[in-house]
């Protein structure tokens, strides 16, 4: 019986210790995006990213969010209403990005 307890009493505090290094890891990895833009339901977040050689480039991620039910989510559907504030908010991103057209 001693031996049972003490083996689950060490596979609680190995478990109890990975889970952290993980969890600390997970956070020190996160990255915050650099800017967010929103009109109505559409939003535009702006990602920057640094290539191996060291150049810094612009990734641009597009959703919904909306409520339901007391809970928020998020989707890449969008109405007709929808579609067009996607798209002022997508300009709204390319002017205040600086967007270049190569």
């Amino acid at each position: 019986m001693k031996k049972i307890f003490l083996l689950s009493l060490l596979i609680t505090f190995i478990s109890v210790v990975s889970f952290g290094q993980d969890n600390d890891s997970i956070v020190n990895q996160k990255k915050k995006p650099k800017s967010s833009y929103r009109i109505g339901k559409a939003s535009v977040t702006v990602w920057e990213n640094k290539s191996k050689s060291g150049q810094v480039f612009k990734n641009f991620t597009v959703e919904k969010t909306y409520e339901k039910g007391g809970q928020w989510f998020s989707s890449s559907s969008f109405s007709e209403t929808e579609l067009l504030e996607l798209k002022a908010v997508i300009d709204k991103a390319i002017a205040e990005e600086s967007v270049k057209v190569k």
